[in-house]
Order: C-alpha cells, then sequence, then structure tokens
C-alpha cells in the first residue's frame, strides 16, 4: 500500500508536465482514473480488514470460555437488540465485513458496548471512505459533464462557424455563376465576332485574288498595248515602204511607157532585168507585209489586185520580140 502511495505520489509530481489546456489535463486526468479508483478500493478493502481485526482482537480478550455456538447465538441476540434500536444497518455491515475472513466472533454479554462502539467506528470509517468514494465519482461526473459541456460549446462554436463558411460558399458559389453566365455571353459574342471576321477574311481574300487577277490584267493590258504600239510602228514603217514602192512603180511605169512610146513594142534585156528585180523586191515587201498587217485586209486585198497587174504585165512585157535580131 505505500509503495501504491509513493508511486502515486510520484505520478502527481509529474502532474505539470501534461499540458497547460485543459483538454491535456481532462485526458490526464481521465487515464488517471482506473488508478484511483483501484486505490480507493484498496483503501476500502483494508479498512475493512483493519476492522475485522479490531473486532476479533477485542473478541478473543474476553471469550476464553464460551463456546463457538454460545456466541454465535448472543452475537446474534446483540444484534437484533440493535436492529430494534434503529441500527440494523450497521450491524449487517459489520457482519458483511466479517464475512471476509470467515472468521467466527465470540463476544461476552457483558461487553455489549464496547462491540456496539467498535462496531459504530468501524461502521463511520467504512461510510466515510464509500462517502469519499462518491465524491471523487462525482466530481468525475463533474469534470466529465465540465468536458461535455465544453465540448458542446465547442461543436456549437464549431457548427457556427461551418454555417457562416456555407453561406460564404454559396455567396461564392452564387458569384461564381453570375461570373459563369457572363462569361458564356461574351463568349457567344467572341464567337459570334469570329465568325463576322471570318466572313471578312474570306471577302478580303476574295478581294486579294481578284486584284491580282486585275493585276495581271493590268500588266496583260500594257503588253498588248506595247504589242499593239510596235504593230502601229510597224505598220507605219510598211505603209512609208509600200508607198515608197508604188512610187517606184509608178516611176518605173512612166518609163517604160515612154520608151514603148519611142521604142514601140521592142523590149531590152535590161528592162526585162530591172522588172525581175522590182517583183522580187515587191513580193519581199509583200511578205512583210502579209505577216506585220493582218488587220489591214483591205490593204492586202489592194496589194494582190495589183501584184496580178503587175504579173500580166510582166508575161506581157517579156513576150516576142518584133525587132529582127
Amino acid at each position: 500500500m505505500e509503495q501504491k502511495m509513493n508511486l502515486l505520489a510520484m505520478k502527481n509530481a509529474g502532474e505539470h508536465d501534461a499540458g497547460d489546456s485543459f483538454a491535456e489535463r481532462a485526458e490526464f486526468y481521465y487515464n488517471k482514473r482506473p488508478q484511483l479508483l483501484a486505490l480507493l478500493q484498496e483503501l476500502y478493502t483494508a479498512y475493512t480488514t483493519l476492522s475485522d481485526r479490531y473486532i476479533q482482537t477485542i473478541a478473543k480478550r474476553h471469550n476464553h470460555h464460551h463456546n463457538r455456538h454460545s456466541s454465535v447465538t448472543s452475537t446474534l441476540d446483540s444484534f437484533d437488540g440493535v436492529e430494534d434500536s434503529g441500527i440494523s444497518q450497521i450491524e449487517s455491515d459489520a457482519e458483511s465485513s466479517l464475512s471476509y475472513q470467515q472468521v467466527s466472533v465470540i463476544i461476552p454479554a457483558k461487553n455489549y458496548p464496547m462491540v456496539y462502539n467498535d462496531a459504530f467506528v468501524a461502521e463511520i470509517v467504512i461510510k466515510n471512505v464509500e462517502y469519499d468514494i462518491l465524491i471523487n465519482e462525482v466530481s468525475i461526473l463533474e469534470k466529465q459533464c465540465g468536458d461535455s459541456s465544453t465540448k458542446i460549446e465547442l461543436q456549437k462554436s464549431l457548427l457556427e462557424v461551418l454555417e457562416s463558411e456555407r453561406l460564404i460558399l454559396l455567396n461564392e458559389n452564387a458569384r461564381l455563376g453570375y461570373r459563369v453566365s457572363s462569361l458564356m455571353e461574351e463568349n457567344k459574342g467572341l464567337v459570334a465576332e469570329s465568325v463576322f471576321m471570318k466572313q471578312k477574311a474570306s471577302e478580303m481574300a476574295r478581294c486579294m485574288l481578284k486584284l491580282r487577277d486585275d493585276h495581271r490584267a493590268y500588266l496583260l493590258n500594257q503588253k498588248i498595248e506595247d504589242l499593239q504600239g510596235q504593230i502601229h510602228g510597224l505598220e507605219k514603217k510598211n505603209r512609208e515602204y509600200y508607198e515608197k514602192l508604188v512610187k517606184i512603180d509608178k516611176t518605173m511605169v512612166e518609163s517604160m511607157s515612154k520608151n514603148k512610146e519611142h521604142n514601140g513594142n521592142e523590149v531590152t534585156l535590161e528592162a526585162c532585168f530591172q522588172i525581175r528585180k522590182l517583183k522580187s523586191k515587191r513580193h519581199h515587201s509583200g511578205v512583210i507585209n502579209n505577216s506585220g498587217s493582218d488587220r489591214k485586209s483591205n490593204s492586202g486585198r489592194k496589194t494582190y489586185r495589183w501584184w496580178a497587174k503587175v504579173k500580166s504585165m510582166d508575161m506581157f512585157l517579156c513576150g516576142h520580140s518584133t525587132n529582127p535580131v
């Protein structure tokens, strides 16, 4: 018992290391409760044992000449008288305490007041121990109630905090829902704008293709104009050359007509060769005129008619001479 008391004292000395918070101290006392209850039970057993030994010692001093049956009968009679006087509970507790050791008690009839006082003292001690145990249990229950009330308050405060957080989250959810709806509307606007931009881009692409075609057409028109200018210049040169040839032909025809008048139908060899040269020149100019002036069909027809006349004239001029050789 002393060793256990010392051990409990050492544990009480280390009580300051349990912690400063209420929860830690409550946990420490809750863990130490079984040890306290066991110690109180041992104290109760020790008190009952001491009371039994005290009663046995008193009984042994005065019961050397009586047998066990008479002592038991006298003890029962004395305890019946005590029950009649209103202390039957004390006697039952004393008998229960004596039942632990199973030792017979021999009390003489003349020592009833002493036995009564000793039993009363033992009962008082037992009641005090029970009272201490009950007080300890009540204090433990009060601590448990206090811990429960503290836990309830903490849970209430936690519930309030969670409720406030729930309201905050609901507001946040509503705000996010409004933001999502606004973003969806903005997304729809951006989609419509992207479709419009795609249409504009397609129109711009068509415009670019059209501008490219127009640029190509412009370049082709410039080339055509340059070629037309070159063709016009060639036609002009050809016309000038043709006019020169016509003038030469006229002069030659005039000279030939003059020679006819002087010589009749005689044609000299030199005149034939000059006519052949003139024919070759005309043929060459006619080829140039046909390749360079497709649009001047009328002038080509005139040239062809003129060449036909010249050919017929050449054949006539290069005929047989009437003069003798």
